[in-house]
C-alpha cells in the first residue's frame, strides 16, 4: 500500500515539475506577446453639466480617465487646444427642410461671420446622398454666410442624411487641412428613409456606416433637429425616431445634439451660442493605446459636474499634429 502511495506521489510530483518547467519556458514567449503601446490622439470637448451656461472648470491630466477596450490606458498628454490651431467647420443643411427654416438663417449667417479667425467655415447642402459644397473653406466667412439659401423643400431630396455624412467624411472640402479639428453642424430631421424600421433601431446599417466613416476621418458631428417637408415628419414617431438617430451620431463622434422637443426650434440663437462655446472648450488628448484599427474608447473625468465629449471609437495611432506644445516625451513618441 505504501509503495502504491509513494508511486502516486512521485507521479504527481513529476506532473507538477513538468508543469512548472512548461510555465517557466512559456514566460519569455508570453512577455514577447505583450503588445507595444501606440501614442494616439483625439480631440475632447470639456462641458459643464450645470444648467446655467457656466464655463467648465479647468480639467488637469490627472483628472482624465481613459479606458481602451475596457482596460485603463495611460494619459500621456492633455492640454487645451492652442488658440492658433485651425478648426474646419462644415455647416451642412438638409435641402429637404421646410422652407420655414430659413427664418433662422440670418442668425446662422451672423454666427458664421462672428467666429474667430482660427475657424474656417464651409457651407454644404444634403442632396441625393451627397454633401454638395456651396462655399468652401478658402472662400472665407462672409461668402460662406452669403451662400446660405432657402432649402428646395423637395421631399426626399437628401436621400438619407447618413449617406451625406459618409460622403462628407470621405471627401472633406478643399482636401482638408491635415492638422485641423474637423467639426460639422448638421441641420436635418435625422430620418433615414432607406432603412424601413417601424421604430428607432440602433443597428441601422446606414447610421452605423456614417458613424464609422466620421470616426475614421476624425469628424465630430453636432446636430440641430428641424423637420423636413415629407409626410413622415408630421407624426410624433417620425420626430422621435429621427432625433434618436441624431443623438446616436452626435454622441458617437463627440458632438452635441440640439433638440427642443417634437416641434421645430423657434430660434437657433441659444443653440449656436452653445456650439460656439463648445468650439472654444476643446482639448487635445494623447494616450497610450494598444493594437491597431478602430478601438472602443471611453473618456471621462473625476471632476464634479463636468462631462468630456469625445468619439467612442478612435483609430489607434491617430495623430493631430497641430501647433500645440506637447511634452518632449510625447513629441518624440508621436514623430
Amino acid at each position: 500500500m505504501f509503495k502504491t502511495l509513494e508511486s502516486k506521489w512521485s507521479a504527481l510530483c513529476g506532473v507538477c515539475l513538468a508543469g512548472a518547467v512548461a510555465v517557466g519556458l512559456a514566460m519569455p514567449a508570453w512577455a514577447r506577446d505583450v503588445k507595444p503601446t501606440v501614442p494616439t490622439q483625439t480631440v475632447v470637448t470639456v462641458v459643464s453639466n450645470t444648467h446655467n451656461g457656466a464655463t467648465a472648470p479647468t480639467v488637469s491630466s490627472a483628472d482624465v480617465i481613459v479606458k481602451d477596450g475596457g482596460k485603463p490606458a495611460t494619459v500621456l498628454d492633455w492640454h487645451p487646444m492652442p488658440s492658433q490651431a485651425t478648426t474646419q467647420l462644415v455647416v451642412l443643411i438638409d435641402d429637404a427642410l421646410r422652407t420655414g427654416s430659413s427664418v433662422n438663417f440670418s442668425d446662422l449667417g451672423a454666427f458664421i461671420e462672428q467666429l474667430p479667425p482660427s475657424v474656417q467655415v464651409a457651407v454644404g447642402y444634403m442632396q441625393y446622398g451627397r454633401a454638395v459644397i456651396a462655399s468652401g473653406f478658402a472662400s472665407g466667412k462672409i461668402l460662406a454666410a452669403k451662400s446660405i439659401r432657402v432649402p428646395t423643400g423637395i421631399a426626399g431630396v437628401n436621400a438619407s442624411p447618413y449617406f451625406c455624412i459618409s460622403d462628407l467624411a470621405k471627401h472633406w472640402p478643399d482636401g482638408g487641412h491635415p492638422s485641423a479639428v474637423r467639426q460639422v453642424l448638421m441641420i436635418t430631421d435625422g430620418i433615414d428613409r432607406y432603412f424601413e424600421a417601424p421604430q428607432y433601431d440602433p443597428e441601422d446599417p446606414y447610421v452605423g456606416t456614417a458613424i464609422a466613416d466620421a470616426q475614421k476621418n476624425r469628424v465630430m458631428i453636432s446636430t440641430i433637429y428641424f423637420r423636413d417637408i415629407g409626410l413622415v415628419d408630421r407624426g410624433i414617431r417620425g420626430s422621435f425616431v429621427g432625433n434618436d438617430y441624431l443623438i446616436q451620431v452626435a454622441e458617437a463622434t463627440g458632438g452635441k445634439d440640439f433638440y427642443e422637443g417634437m416641434g421645430n426650434p423657434v430660434t437657433f440663437v441659444p443653440m449656436l451660442k452653445e456650439f460656439k462655446q463648445r468650439l472654444a472648450s476643446t482639448y487635445l488628448l494623447t494616450y497610450a493605446a494598444q493594437g491597431s484599427g478602430l478601438h472602443f474608447v471611453k473618456i471621462s473625468t473625476k471632476v464634479h459636474d463636468v462631462r468630456l465629449d469625445a468619439p467612442d471609437h478612435i483609430v489607434v495611432g491617430q495623430k493631430i499634429p497641430m501647433g500645440a506644445a506637447p511634452t518632449t516625451a510625447v513629441a518624440e513618441l508621436t514623430k
